[in-house]
């Protein structure tokens, strides 16, 4: 059975689309805590140690071969340029783009096709915003590195997915209007996956509010 490895799989969206993945994949997702969930075999994993590299060695090298990469990690940061500290700067960064890179690194050394990456970025991909400077940074960062993927003759498909807030455990702490109305990650793992279908090398999609919607913004 193909194999699917999801990198912030134990909750959330990510864990939403092991689930659905998990008919047709044999899925594996990480995080720090286990999600207790049947469908998928959980590898614990902290992205923001000084071991990283050794951690992600010792993973790859358990499932042997990864058919579908996706990356959906990521955590809230808030604050303007000059109130974070320069372990926020790298926490942030080695979580949102130096991990994403080195695992991609990882794969593509280790074996010589990768089948899929479908990189979750968010609205902050093309949103500034003063409170979340390196959050946007590196998540406009992961919509690079993974358009930029597409380009290796080894990877065979691409998608991009930026969606807006969505209803799970990333916005407990964020302030936010009541009355917004925010995505359920169910649909915004099925219409990621309904995107994933289809001949496309990259494709970048939106996955919007108010209505709801899916906005396709570039394919290829």
């Amino acid at each position: 059975m193909r194999k699917a490895l999801i990198i912030g799989g134990s909750s959330g969206l990510g864990l939403k689309l092991a689930e659905m993945l998990a008919p047709d994949y044999n899925v594996s997702v990480t995080g720090r805590r286990d999600p207790k969930n049947t469908l998928t075999w959980f590898h614990k994993l902290e992205l923001d140690s000084d071991s990283l590299g050794k951690d992600l060695d010792a993973l790859l090298l358990d499932l042997s071969e990864i058919d579908l990469l996706v990356y959906a990690a990521g955590f809230y940061q808030e604050g303007t340029i000059d109130d974070l500290s320069d372990r926020d700067l790298e926490k942030m960064n080695r979580i949102g783009l130096m991990a994403p890179a080195m695992i991609l690194q990882r794969i593509l050394n280790q074996q010589t096709k990768l089948p899929g990456f479908i990189a979750i970025t968010s609205t902050s991909q093309w949103t500034p915003r003063l409170l979340e400077p390196m959050y946007t940074a590196v998540k406009a960062g992961l919509g690079m590195l993974a358009s930029s993927i597409a380009k290796d003759s080894r990877v065979d498909k691409v998608l991009v997915a930026g969606p807006a807030g969505m209803d799970t455990r990333f916005w407990e702490k964020r302030p936010r209007d009541p009355n917004t109305i925010m995505l359920d990650p169910g649909w915004v793992s099925e219409k990621i996956l309904d995107e994933w279908e289809g001949n496309f090398r990259y494709k970048f999609i939106r996955v919007l509010r108010g209505p709801e919607r899916i906005e396709i913004i570039e394919t290829r």
